[in-house]
């Protein structure tokens, strides 16, 4: 059995990353107010959105929610990487 890399290299954990910064983006959110919502500081988020530091679960739900997202919209993201 094939496992997929675990790392921020991974091609699907990039594609989610990509699909959440082009949500901010389209809300007009910049790295410094996503940073302010969720409490961190803006270089935390570019670490983030340059695949410098890999997000659990956890911390892509609280990601989601801090861009706006619905439960579905959630799960909607999730379900195109499967």
């Amino acid at each position: 059995m094939k496992t997929s890399p675990k790392s921020i290299h991974n091609p699907k954990y990039q594609q989610l990353i990509s699909k959440l910064v082009d949500v901010r983006k389209s809300k007009n959110i910049t790295q410094r107010d996503l940073a302010k919502i969720l409490n961190t500081s803006h270089c935390y988020v570019g670490r983030l959105e340059t695949f410098e530091r890999r997000l659990d679960i956890l911390e892509i739900i609280d990601l989601c929610k801090a861009l706006g997202l619905s439960k579905q919209e959630i799960l909607n993201l999730i379900k195109d990487l499967i």
